[in-house]
């Protein structure tokens, strides 16, 4: 909304209410304006609820007070309806149909253009290049801030300036551009802080963070945050607050805890002094996370249980939610399976609530879509009416005909719900079935690996246990062998009670190889949550390497973004059985890993100069299958190309999801 209105005081009032993101303030200004004998007021009092419904996210209130306000603004009245126009143009592109969204804005543009009113013809450009940004179609969104910058430059309209920053940095980051994307929110943030514009600043400062995550670039992060504060001064707390705390979170990522508690008890502190909960809850989150890395267990939990409070008094179940998730961990790490356990049926029965509140609001935002066709239909309806009142002989097939596919459609629509209902509610059940199976096989079997099963429950790749043991071992069999290969051509000089001897050992380490499989998998796991592929391939070579028998080449390429976790973990496991397979049949001297990640794809090669074999005569044991299994699972192509004597070379080509 306009900042500001000459000759329209409350209106000031209502467009500060929503820039500051006030729904409680915005409903009172309604209920005050309802009262008013001036009737542009009281039209006023109906923009101001249908605002205060969308900042509180009710989608079909708002709606139904947009629509109230269509038919009670006579079309005179230019300016409430752009401003109407704008809102429901972020409504629409809010519930998933941004075509929609496009067509408000536009609605509203027409409506502005032309009259010189800058600060409501920007915002509207901006909303209509959000809605062009979540259809993809980046050029033309381009396109259109550009023209909103020209404007926002020719009338001094500093917020809008903003605005615009914002969303070209949002475009230009979904282009894959971070660099030119931070420097647009950094001057965002700058210009908002300095101007006391808060919900724009704290947009940038959210953008910030996310590219700061996305180039993985910790020490430029901290030096961000560092510069930002500086600009930022005394001034806005809660803004200091925030940032102290995004701060203590990249130290974490560094493995800094000592400086990471420092800074997110300065955090703490700022947030104690102004009331701010928020800041505060997610900065003991992070403290606890901290101590508990530190050893320090007791505080700790302590520090948790403190967070988890203030969670609760925000209602922030999802933090509640992943703050147990982290217990159970911590708890399972130190070998306190009753505890993780504990926390675990928390997480599990938060989640299944959580995942019901958001179909919930899945069917509000259905509602919301279907209201706006269904007044789209009732307005094509009433043109359709007066178009044949002349025709008074066909007037009546027309409205019967009329009323047979409305009510033909509404009987459709309401038997798709009912069946998406009727699925939607099906699959929940079988997913708390799965659930229940799982959770009674931990407790029948208390086992490590059914806590590790029930911690991965999110991956949708959940294969047989045999398959997966073959996989674990694989790798790490072949190495304890290629170690014990060194001592053979020792073995064949010592006397028969040695040798018998040297083949007991070899009997006890391949019984020692069970273990070690459990041991490899967590290691693995480990390796691949905290540090990435590429580094647990390093680790993989570092275990495989012998001099002078078996040399280990590791090349990666384009692997400083992490990739989605699933992705990595796939790609590991097709390389860890392909490596498994040259230990155990190809007796190689030279091994070579190599992965090339390029935009949309990756490329993964296993390559050795071992015995080989005729792929035209073998079809491929488990390990083969294996392969080709889970690269199937992430839509990848498989080559397998090998020749007696001449070694083996195993290609995956994988699609990837920026």
């Amino acid at each position: 909304m306009r900042s500001q209105h000459p000759d329209w005081p409350a209106y000031s009032s209502v467009s500060a209410a929503f820039d500051r993101n006030e729904p409680g303030i915005l409903l009172d200004l309604s209920a005050e304006l309802a009262r008013s004998k001036n009737s542009r007021d009281r039209d006023l009092g109906i923009l101001a609820l249908s605002a205060g419904l969308f900042r509180k996210d009710d989608l079909l209130g708002c709606t139904r007070a947009l629509d109230s306000l269509d038919r009670s603004l006579p079309s005179a009245d230019p300016f409430l309806r752009a401003t109407g126009m704008r809102i429901r143009s972020m409504l629409m592109t809010q519930v998933g149909s941004p075509s929609k969204g496009v067509g408000a804005a536009e609605a509203g543009l027409a409506i502005v253009r032309g009259k010189g009113w800058a600060e409501e013809e920007v915002p509207l450009l901006v909303v209509k290049a959000e809605a062009l940004t979540e259809l993809n179609d980046l050029n033309e969104a381009m396109r259109v801030l550009s023209v909103a910058q020209r404007r926002t430059e020719e009338s001094g309209f500093l917020r809008g300036r903003c605005l615009v920053l914002v969303a070209l940095g949002n475009v230009k980051y979904k282009q894959g551009r971070y660099a030119e994307a931070k420097k647009d929110y950094t001057t965002a943030f700058e210009i908002g802080s300095r101007s006391r514009f808060n919900k724009v600043a704290e947009s940038a400062l959210g953008n910030l963070a996310g590219v700061a995550a996305m180039e993985g670039d910790n020490t430029g992060a901290l030096k961000l945050y560092d510069s930002l504060l500086t600009i930022l001064g005394d001034r806005s707390p809660e803004f200091r607050a925030r940032l102290i705390g995004q701060k203590g979170y990249v130290l974490i990522e560094q493995g800094e805890f000592r400086t990471a508690i420092a800074e997110c008890l300065r955090s703490v502190a700022i947030a104690d002094s102004i009331g701010d909960l928020r800041s505060k809850a997610d900065a003991l989150h992070d403290i606890a996370f901290a101590q508990w890395s530190l050893g320090d267990r007791a505080q700790g939990s302590a520090t948790m249980d403190s967070a988890l409070s203030a969670y609760a008094r925000l209602g922030w179940r999802d933090r509640i939610r992943w703050a147990h998730w982290d217990l159970a961990e911590w708890y399972h790490g130190s070998g306190e399976d009753n505890a993780a356990f504990k926390h675990l049926l928390r997480y599990s029965s938060l989640s299944d609530s959580i995942n019901s509140e958001r179909f919930t609001e899945q069917l509000a935002r259905s509602e919301v879509l279907f209201e706006t066709e269904r007044k789209e239909r009732r307005i094509a309806e009433q043109d359709q009416d007066l178009a044949i009142a002349a025709e008074q002989d066909r007037r009546k097939s027309t409205q019967r005909n009329a009323f047979i596919g409305a009510t033909a459609l509404l009987a459709l629509i309401a038997l798709l719900l009912y069946r998406s209902m009727r699925n939607k509610q099906r699959l929940a059940k079988q997913e708390k079935e799965l659930h229940d199976e799982q959770v009674d096989q931990l407790l029948s079997q208390q086992e490590m690996r059914s806590i590790n099963a029930m911690l991965e429950g999110q991956e949708k790749e959940r294969e047989r246990v045999g398959k997966e043991l073959h996989d674990h071992v694989g790798s790490l069999l072949g190495a304890i062998k290629h170690q014990l290969g060194v001592l053979e051509e020792q073995v064949a000089d010592v006397k028969t009670e040695q040798t018998a001897q040297y083949h007991k050992v070899s009997g006890l380490l391949d019984n020692a190889a069970g273990e070690l499989r459990r041991i490899s998998h967590d290691m693995a796991a480990a390796t691949l949550n905290r540090f990435g592929l590429e580094k647990a391939l390093q680790d993989l070579r570092d275990t495989l390497h012998i001099n002078g028998r078996l040399q280990v080449e590791l090349n990666t390429f384009g692997m400083e973004q992490p990739l989605q976790r699933g992705v990595e973990i796939a790609v590991y496991r097709i390389i860890q059985e392909a490596v498994s397979n040259v230990l155990k049949h190809a007796k190689a001297t030279e091994l070579s890993i190599g992965v090339t990640h390029a935009p949309g794809r990756l490329s993964v090669l296993v390559s050795d100069n071992g015995s080989g074999f005729d792929t035209a005569v073998t079809s491929g044991g488990m390990g083969l299958a294996n392969i080709r299994t889970r690269a199937a699972a992430l839509g990848a192509q498989v080559q397998i190309d090998s020749t007696p004597g001449k070694g083996t070379t195993v290609s995956v080509e994988c699609p990837v999801v920026e």
